[in-house]
């Protein structure tokens, strides 16, 4: 249970959150036009809707389109092929004609759906072009107000445009249908008020019900965001989580000043590997590769310089050892390599290659140019051993017989104790 009541009493701050959020100047709304007052934000918001409303909008048009076709029937069968009749007909093709070419213009450019001035456009045009009804068939002037007042309704509702052109678009639509009504037949200041207040009605309603989808879509809109953003975040708080503790593993498993396996992570991959070549009967070898007469490097150039050769020659191991091969700085100049599935023989061809790219190899420190060697002890893993100090006692023994032999080479050492130098 108390689980689940932490969950939700997450998710309820999560939404307490998201609420606050919302009252931020980004998404602040306009009280007429809903839509939001910064104008970045509400850019980003049309190009977000922009396809929806242009499907919704060409739909709009279609049936807007074949509304105006069907009742030129009803006009014909008023008028008969008169010219009353042949200039409704005109008025009705022009107006399909525009909304065709709005139709187009749309279906090309969808922000044109949401931008709202070819819309408001083909819309004056439209009513402007309805009005002709009034006068050319005073006869059911008052079936002409009703479908007025239903035109005015439907431009909120079914014709997708931003709300403030809407607005002006009916308005402007109420004005000249009660000047048309006037000049088919002169009324009465009292009776035009009433009119006009009948106008207003649709007008109001189509207002109300067209600012309430519009502030919801964007209040929507505005937490689809937010929360997008959130996930972009914690997205990136996990990225970043993942990189540390990457880092941390890195710090906690490498010399830092190399970048080789620190003597805590080398000594855990060697136990590893140790287990494998007992329980799979394969060879492995182990050296240690120590930097000949580095104290002069310190002491010549300065420790900055040493530790610059320090990590060089740390490059070089990891570049020209094998893949496999297990590459750690044992401490101060000397490096420890563990090469598994590799006889004592394979391994001291693979320690002289090592060797011999050290030689040809300058380094550069400062002003300086350093030719800088090393001396190498290699033995392998004898059968009835089970474990690596006594190797690495063989392989220390045999880099101090390397060392007082003369430096720069290879000794290899037998269980034994026999040695065998290789000088390149």
């Amino acid at each position: 249970m108390r689980p689940a009541a932490e969950t939700l009493v997450s998710q309820l701050c999560s939404n307490a959150g998201d609420q606050a959020s919302l009252k931020g100047p980004e998404w602040r709304i306009s009280l007429w036009r809903g839509e939001f007052l910064d104008p970045r934000t509400e850019t980003a918001y049309r190009q977000h809707v922009s396809s929806i409303t242009a499907l919704q909008l060409r739909w709009g048009l279609a049936v807007w389109a074949l509304l105006l076709l069907v009742f030129a029937l009803p006009d014909y069968s008023a008028l008969g092929w008169s010219t009353d009749f042949v200039l409704l007909l005109v008025m009705r093709l022009a107006v399909v004609g525009c909304i065709g070419l709005l139709y187009l213009q749309v279906r090309r450019t969808p922000m044109h759906a949401v931008n709202g001035v070819l819309t408001t456009l083909v819309e004056l045009i439209g009513l402007a072009g309805f009005m002709l009804v009034f006068f050319l068939r005073p006869e059911i002037v008052g079936w002409t107000f009703v479908v007025v007042l239903l035109m005015l309704f439907t431009l909120f509702v079914a014709i997708p445009n931003r709300l403030g052109m809407a607005l002006a678009v009916a308005l402007f639509g109420a004005i000249i249908t009660l000047v048309a009504m006037h000049l088919v037949r002169p009324r009465e200041l009292l009776e035009l008020l009433a009119l006009f207040l009948m106008l207003l009605f649709p007008v109001a309603t189509g207002w109300i019900s067209a600012w309430r989808v519009q502030v919801l879509q964007r209040q929507q809109y505005a937490l689809m965001t937010l929360t997008l953003r959130s996930n972009r975040q914690l997205q990136d708080e996990v990225e970043q989580r993942r990189l540390l503790q990457q880092q941390l593993q890195r710090q906690a498993s490498t010399d830092a000043l190399t970048g080789l396996y620190n003597r805590h992570e080398y000594e855990r991959l060697f136990a590893h590997e140790l287990a494998r070549s007992l329980r799979e009967q394969r060879p492995l070898s182990l050296a240690i590769l120590d930097l000949d007469h580095f104290k002069r490097v310190n002491d010549t150039h300065g420790h900055a310089a040493g530790d610059e050769v320090l990590r060089r020659v740390a490059r070089l191991c990891r570049d020209n050892f094998r893949a496999v091969d297990i590459v750690g700085r044992l401490g101060g100049e000397e490096f420890v390599v563990l090469l598994p599935d590799t006889s004592l023989a394979q391994a001291g061809e693979v320690a002289q290659r090592v060797l011999e790219q050290l030689r040809v190899t300058p380094i550069e420190v400062g002003e300086a140019v350093l030719q800088v060697t090393a001396t190498l002890g290699l033995t392998q893993l004898q059968p009835d051993e089970r474990q690596l100090d006594s190797l690495l006692q063989r392989a220390d023994q045999a880099l101090y017989a390397g060392k007082a032999a003369g430096r720069d080479r290879v000794v290899l050492v037998q269980a034994d104790g026999s040695m065998q130098m290789l000088v390149g």
